[in-house]
């Protein structure tokens, strides 16, 4: 069955490679999933696709679908993800630097080619992975502006997360900031000379 792309709005969740289960937890939470599919207020999403890597498998059968048009789709990995964040219109991602930029690349492109704010980038941090060096980055491209921090993945079951999600006008990503790529942004982040 095909939707009408005017009422249908999705959303992408990745992991990459690696295992956030408690991500995979959050996004599958009845909560969390009646919050996105509601019609009224925040939300109104059609569908979800997972991508739930070396973690567990997304448990959705926790969901009552009797009561909401919400699809939910899962896999655990593929050779790319280009198509499914494409299609897109809320990508949530763990904080894994070629996520967070294909990701950044995406929304810039989409927001540009329809002149209005219809993708969004939130970006979910794992304080478990390699000593918190995901919140560094993820926390300083959030001061500029490119893309939304998530802290805890249980956040995404309130719903006034949900809401500010839903009012974030993520700024562009031009390949750096101010004409600086994107390892200079990332030395001036931590304070390395060039």
């Amino acid at each position: 069955m095909r939707r009408n792309r005017q009422t249908s709005r999705s959303i992408f969740v990745t992991v990459g490679t690696t295992q956030f289960d408690a991500l995979n937890e959050a996004i599958s939470d009845p909560q969390f999933l009646t919050h996105i599919s509601r019609t009224d207020g925040c939300g109104a999403f059609t569908s979800l696709t997972v991508q739930y890597g070396r973690g567990s498998v997304v448990p959705f059968d926790r969901f009552n679908r009797n009561d909401t048009t919400l699809s939910c789709d899962k896999y655990q990995f593929k050779p790319s993800l280009r198509q499914d964040m494409e299609g897109a219109d809320l990508i949530i991602s763990h904080a894994g630097a070629g996520s967070i930029m294909e990701g950044m690349e995406l929304c810039t492109a989409a927001n540009k080619s329809c002149g209005r704010q219809k993708k969004r980038l939130v970006v979910v941090t794992n304080s478990a992975l390699m000593h918190g060096h995901q919140s560094e980055l993820a926390d300083a491209l959030e001061a500029q502006g490119h893309l939304y921090v998530v802290r805890d993945p249980r956040e995404l079951l309130q719903e006034d997360t949900l809401r500010r999600i839903e009012a974030f006008d993520q700024v562009p990503f031009e390949g750096g900031d101010g004409g600086k790529d994107f390892a200079a942004l990332v030395d001036d982040h931590f304070g390395f000379d060039p």
